[in-house]
């Protein structure tokens, strides 16, 4: 007589009638979890490389402006004596033979002239 329900070829198990489905399931959440989180490539790292970027194209921005504006400087000094030598008396405290220069100097000043890197 065959018994019935004790089988062997059942494969039945806590995760449901079939387990290679729920193994497989476990699998790909565990994948997922691991390409988001924890590999080279991770989602986390892109974000993080996005910022990076944004960042430096605002910086790159930022010093073409500031590299423009100073080009505009450079060929008015250049060609201007003028403001050539206004630059001069006002970054560098230039002064002309029989002048006297008196600096006025408060708590937010400093003596020390500016300097163009």
């Amino acid at each position: 007589m065959e018994k019935k329900g004790n089988k062997s070829s059942d494969k039945k198990s806590i995760f449901g009638k079939h387990w290679y489905s729920s193994i497989y399931l476990i699998l790909s959440i565990l994948f997922i979890i691991w390409m988001l989180f924890f590999d080279t490539n991770s989602y986390l790292t892109h974000k993080e490389l996005n910022n990076e970027i944004s960042k430096l194209k605002h910086e790159k921005e930022y010093y073409k402006s500031k590299l423009d504006s100073e080009n505009i400087q450079y060929k008015n000094l250049k060609n201007n004596k003028e403001a050539r030598e206004k630059y001069a008396r006002e970054n560098y405290f230039f002064k002309k033979n029989n002048e006297d220069i008196f600096i006025m100097v408060t708590k937010d000043d400093s003596i020390t002239p500016k300097s163009n890197p």
